[in-house]
C-alpha cells in the first residue's frame, strides 16, 4: 500500500448506533459543498438504521444491490450474499476510472479480515491516492489496526469530527 493513507473509519460499537446513516450525512454534506463523496453505503430504514434484508446503496446514482440471501427463518448461517457483494465491488472499482475527492465504503468487517469482501477494493483506492473514509465496528479494531497500520484514522460516532477529518484531508 501507498506510504501516505488518507484512510479513516468511524468506530461504532453496535448496530443499533446509526452509523450508516452518519455515513450518508457525511456523503452527502460533501457533496453539496462540491466536493465529490462516492462509493457504497448500506440501504437505510425509515429509522436510519440498516435496512433488512442488507443492500448496498450506490452514493451517487442509488442503485441498490442486495447482499443478503433467504435463508430460512431458522437459519444461523450468515445470511451475506457473496454474489452480490461481488457485483457491488464494481461500484467501487469504479472510482479508480473517475476518482472522488473521497470514496466511501461501508465498512471493513469480518470479510475483509479474512481476505474476502472489499479488502481488495480498499488496497486499490489507496494505492491510487484515493482517500477512503469507512464504518468498523470496535470489536474488529485490532484487525482494522493491522490493516491499515500506524496512518489509519480512527473517528468518533460524531458528525463534526468526522467533517473535521474530511475537512482536513480535502484542504490539503
Amino acid at each position: 500500500m501507498s506510504k501516505e493513507l488518507n484512510l479513516a473509519a468511524i468506530i461504532y460499537d453496535n448496530d443499533e448506533q446509526p452509523v450508516d446513516k452518519l455515513l450518508h450525512m457525511v456523503a452527502a454534506t460533501l457533496n453539496q459543498r462540491g466536493e465529490r463523496a462516492a462509493g457504497l453505503t448500506m440501504a437505510l430504514n425509515e429509522q436510519g438504521l440498516r435496512r433488512e434484508p442488507m443492500a448496498l446503496q450506490d452514493l451517487e446514482t442509488g442503485k441498490e444491490y442486495s447482499i443478503a440471501q433467504n435463508l430460512g427463518k431458522e437459519s444461523q448461517s450468515c445470511c451475506l450474499d457473496p454474489r452480490g457483494l461481488a457485483d457491488a465491488t464494481n461500484v467501487v472499482r469504479a472510482l479508480l476510472e473517475r476518482p472522488p475527492k473521497l470514496a466511501v465504503v461501508n465498512r471493513f468487517g469480518q470479510q475483509e479480515i479474512a481476505g474476502k469482501g472489499f479488502r481488495t477494493e480498499f488496497v486499490q483506492l489507496l494505492d491510487a491516492g484515493i482517500p477512503v473514509l469507512t464504518v468498523v465496528k470496535r470489536k474488529f479494531l485490532a484487525q482494522w489496526h493491522e490493516f491499515g497500520g500506524e496512518d489509519a484514522v480512527d473517528l468518533p460516532f460524531s458528525e463534526d469530527e468526522v467533517l473535521q477529518w474530511c475537512d482536513e484531508l480535502l484542504s490539503v
